[in-house]
């Protein structure tokens, strides 16, 4: 029953964009309940999710954007998001 990381990941991916299935939802769920990397990625990727929902509808500005992430990620994680954004515009 129990998944991958790299599977948590992509359910977590998932999960803001559409619903889970209760097994998923439910592998899921016990995955996290045990790993605690995944579970702050999901913590993240939520809050992340939420300011971007914010920013589009010009609930907060820029610069609140911009803070808000630094208080959610790391500037590593930030450099990182930033170099694969960078790399998937020029493909």
């Amino acid at each position: 029953m129990m998944i991958s990381c790299k599977r948590a990941a992509e359910l977590t991916c998932q999960s803001l964009d559409r619903p889970l299935s209760r097994w998923e939802r439910l592998k899921l769920w016990f995955h996290l309940t045990m790993c605690k990397p995944c579970s702050a990625f999901r913590r993240q990727s939520m809050e992340l999710d939420r300011l971007i929902e914010q920013r589009f509808h010009h609930q907060i500005t820029d610069d609140q954007f911009k803070q808000a992430v630094s208080d959610v990620l790391s500037e590593e994680s930030c450099e990182r998001i930033k170099q694969r954004l960078r790399e998937a515009v020029q493909r």
